[in-house]
């Protein structure tokens, strides 16, 4: 390739641009060997680098000091918190909140689900589940303070009342739902399938004739399953841990959302 065209793709000067292929016909390379580096030599060399790369995918939950302790035993080398902070942000990595995911969560069941769903089409489908609200839902997770202080609501711990919601998702929106104080237990669960779900449910492959829930004890039921069954619908569990894949906690987050935006006032508010 030409000189010209080498200085043209790379943006360096033309006397650049031949020094260093002078230097790659000398040493087979278009750094010279030979050159004394400049600067401070670094305390972390690659390998110490790849090894802390290592122990914050294995272990991304731990202190800086902790890494500190696995360089100076594993890799016999003494960096001070301050270099260790300024090497992570060379490294692009920041801290972060943790996002948690359940261990037990089987990715291979998970998939195999997808699979399966992919049969059924979208009108066919009821998803149900339930939640609960109490006077600790519509605390706001972020707010206002000046820079430095931290931003204080001053609240009741206190969770008053708890109310459920049990309601059922289809494609057209909303079938049904109920909303009672106190827990969900199997008695109550069974009674909203049978009076108002069940007559909303049609035949399979008609539309609403599949009904999706996850996969806690109380849904493990003879008696669930067979509300569902005298239908004709079908029963689908989700896999375990898995209730990304239920869209009604789509509903349920924008619920609580709003409850949010809507909470009565701070009591310190009208002091």
């Amino acid at each position: 390739m030409p000189i010209a065209d080498i200085v043209h793709l790379s943006k360096r000067s033309k006397r650049a641009v031949q020094n260093v292929l002078a230097t790659y016909r000398d040493y087979g390379q278009p750094i010279n060997p030979f050159t004394r580096p400049c600067g401070r030599k670094r305390i972390l060399e690659r390998d110490d680098l790849n090894y802390l790369e290592g122990i914050i995918t294995a272990e991304p939950a731990l202190y800086l000091d902790k890494i500190q302790d696995k360089l100076r035993e594993i890799r016999d080398v003494e960096v001070s918190l301050a270099t260790l902070s300024r090497t992570l942000a060379h490294l692009a990595v920041t801290h972060k909140h943790i996002a948690k995911e359940a261990s037990e969560r089987n990715e291979l069941l998970r998939a195999t689900w997808q699979v399966v769903m992919g049969q059924y089409e979208p009108r066919q489908i009821v998803c149900i589940d339930e939640a609960g609200v109490d006077d600790h839902t519509n605390i706001r997770r972020s707010g206002w303070a000046p820079l430095g202080q931290a931003c204080v609501w001053w609240t009741s711990f206190l969770r008053g009342r708890k109310y459920s919601i049990l309601p059922a998702l289809s494609l057209d929106g909303l079938l049904t739902l109920d909303i009672f104080e106190g827990s969900v237990n199997r008695e109550r669960f069974i009674g909203f399938l049978r009076n108002s779900l069940a007559p909303h449910l049609n035949p399979y492959p008609m539309d609403r004739s599949v009904v999706i829930m996850d996969n806690c004890s109380i849904h493990h039921d003879n008696d669930i399953r067979q509300v569902i069954e005298i239908e004709w619908a079908k029963l689908v569990y989700l896999p375990p841990y898995s209730p990304d894949f239920n869209p009604i906690e789509e509903c349920f987050s924008f619920m609580k959302a709003w409850l949010r935006r809507h909470e009565r006032a701070p009591r310190a508010a009208a002091l």
